[in-house]
């Protein structure tokens, strides 16, 4: 089964803009299907049916679609079920914890810019006694080694020079250290892409191109999300300012429908 033309090329375009890798697009479908709560989805689970038909529309030969599942399993992220001649594909208990866990930083809004920005420079260290994880958790970025920027005040933190600006505006280098060149690049590029899609007219799409437009959106969105900095750097660089057109384009598109891919 293959898509209609005048996706094709808006297809093709985001394939060939990222390392389409199997398992990781089968990660990006069951985490839709779990954090949407889409009807038809069989306990969060997708058929094997079902898989294959969106697979087989990204391109995606069978055999590879195999060999991806059976890592997923391997990897602990996937498990199986047998529902007469059918196999029913479901996240593990650790794969859903893992999917919500960062479901916030894919589906959820942009960060308002902070209204001050907080540098930590630690003393220097032979070993680190916990104080890098600990800014870590409470959203500091490193951006050279022990010099730490985040938007609130951190805790107390002994012997380290805490400095903070209320001026919201960073230097290029510090921006693109937060957001490196290729990641912005990306952003633009599916910016691009969303740009060209006729998005009231998304809707109205057969079951299969609107599963596969959807996939192949959010799995691009998904590689760009979770490289993003767990600081409000979308606020103040245009270049990486495309999670409201994703967002549009998702809603557009409505989500993946299991029941219409298996009719």
């Amino acid at each position: 089964m293959t898509l209609t033309d005048p996706l094709q090329d808006t297809l093709a375009q985001l394939r060939d803009s990222s390392d389409l890798r199997v398992w990781s697009v089968i990660v990006t479908l069951m985490g839709d299907l779990t954090v949407m709560g889409t009807p038809g989805a069989d306990a969060s689970g997708v058929s094997g049916q079902a898989l294959g038909k969106v697979m087989a529309a990204l391109g995606i030969r069978p055999e590879a679609t195999r060999v991806a599942l059976h890592r997923l399993r391997k990897d602990g992220w996937i498990e199986s079920t047998r529902h007469g001649r059918r196999s029913v594909y479901h996240l593990t208990p650790d794969g859903l914890a893992q999917t919500k866990a960062v479901a916030d930083r894919i589906y959820g809004p942009a960060r308002p810019a902070p209204d001050q920005w907080h540098l930590l420079v630690l003393p220097p260290q032979a070993e680190d006694d916990g104080s890098f994880d600990t800014l870590i958790a409470e959203g500091f970025s490193e951006l050279t080694p022990g010099v730490f920027l985040g938007t609130a005040a951190p805790h107390a933190t002994p012997d380290a020079l805490h400095l903070s600006d209320p001026n919201t505006e960073l230097p290029r280098w510090v921006i693109a250290t937060l957001a490196p060149p290729k990641l912005q690049m990306d952003s633009e590029q599916l910016r691009n892409a969303i740009d060209r899609l006729p998005l009231d007219a998304l809707h109205d799409l057969p079951a299969l191109d609107r599963a596969a437009l959807r996939l192949v959106l959010l799995h691009e969105w998904r590689r760009i999300a979770l490289r993003l900095p767990d600081l409000p750097v979308e606020a103040i660089c245009p270049a990486l300012q495309v999670r409201g057109l994703v967002q549009e384009a998702l809603s557009a598109l409505g989500p993946l429908s299991i029941e219409e891919l298996t009719s």
